[in-house]
């Protein structure tokens, strides 16, 4: 910014001084002349002259201590760039709030972009895995329709069977990871009576169950349990749970193996959950590290068959829905995962405080 263009800002401050000038020194003329009094109207003019002169210079002064600021506004206007903003040098309180806005903006969009980056990289890998996932169940269909002649129709339909199943969970998990970015537009909280709903996530499982030849048993005092929650992210949650169980219970080679334990118990104000397995567990160093996205451990190297995404998912919604969530295990004695659900939540008010 040139002088010029700073005076041409405050061209309505000079005006106004200019008006007040001559009206102070008509004001001394008419006052003077009305007391008899004879004073030079040259003197007059010296005086609004060396008045004009003083502003000048004092804008001037000015101008050179503002200097800097404008500089580096120029500078950053060029760059096109947040970060330069933050570069200025602000000498009045104005250009110091301004400033302090500017690293405001910039600490938000710095967070937001590093989230939004963090969360693309996520999707990168969780894609990637899941594709290589994916890919096992259609190639080993396609082997299996290649060596139809080897296979009964009762052994091939139920094998092209167990490899769909495995298809729609990766389905489910992919969509539900896509849904979840936008958790508040697909969201709905309603009463559900958690024994029922229990009973029939087991029924839609019984031939997952079977095949695994590992049966649930479902233990409460209470025939009737009222939670409030949404039941599609729950079902989703409790499927993974399950799933979990399932495959790291089967993944143990004992006799002794034969089921996974559902129990459901009032605790103070609370209902727990809880879903324990009789297999291989977790190691003691990998039990911190669970819920990590991708985070597999050494069991999921073991069986090849884990995204590292399911746990990450669950826990992320049990946090969007206020269930806690917590896993307890032993190596080699099994795993209990366990829900708690508050009687009383507001969930409107939550919904609230989220806009």
């Amino acid at each position: 910014m040139s002088f010029f263009q700073f005076l041409f800002d405050r061209l309505a401050y000079v005006i106004v001084y200019f008006v007040t000038i001559i009206l102070v020194l008509l004001v001394v003329k008419l006052g003077l002349f009305e007391s008899g009094v004879s004073f030079s109207t040259s003197n007059l003019f010296y005086i609004g002259l060396l008045s004009i002169v003083l502003l000048l210079i004092y804008l001037f002064i000015d101008y050179l201590r503002q200097r800097p600021f404008y500089v580096g506004l120029s500078n950053a206007s060029k760059e096109a760039d947040l970060q330069s903003f933050l570069k200025m040098t602000a000498v009045t309180r104005e250009q110091q709030v301004f400033k302090q806005l500017c690293e405001e903006a910039y600490q938000d969009y710095a967070e937001k972009l590093f989230m939004y980056e963090e969360q693309q990289k996520q999707n990168y890998y969780f894609t990637n895995r899941w594709t290589h996932q994916m890919k096992t169940p259609l190639s080993v269909i396609r082997l299996m329709l290649e060596e139809e002649e080897e296979w009964t129709k009762e052994e091939l339909l139920e094998q092209i069977d167990e490899e769909t199943l495995k298809l729609q969970d990766g389905l489910q998990m992919m969509l539900s990871t896509i849904r979840l970015q936008k958790f508040e537009l697909d969201f709905s909280v309603e009463k559900i009576e958690l024994l029922s709903f229990i009973r029939s996530i087991l029924h839609d499982k019984r031939k997952t169950f079977i095949r695994y030849r590992i049966f649930p048993k479902l233990e409460t005092d209470h025939e009737e349990m009222l939670i409030e929650s949404d039941k599609k992210w729950l079902t989703f949650v409790l499927e993974q749970l399950l799933h979990n169980a399932l495959k790291y219970s089967h993944g143990k080679k004992s006799e002794d193996v034969k089921y996974i334990k559902i129990s459901i118990e009032f605790i103070e104000n609370k209902i727990k959950l809880a879903i324990a397995d009789k297999g291989i567990g977790i190691k003691r160093e990998d039990l911190s590290r669970v819920f990590d996205p991708f985070f597999t451990g050494e069991n999921g190297r073991k069986l090849h068959e884990s995204t590292g995404m399911g746990l990450y998912l669950a826990k992320r919604i049990c946090d969007q829905l206020h269930h806690p969530i917590m896993i307890h295990s032993v190596e080699n004695e099994g795993t209990v995962v366990e829900l708690h659900f508050q009687q009383s939540f507001d969930y409107y008010q939550f919904a609230r405080d989220e806009r």
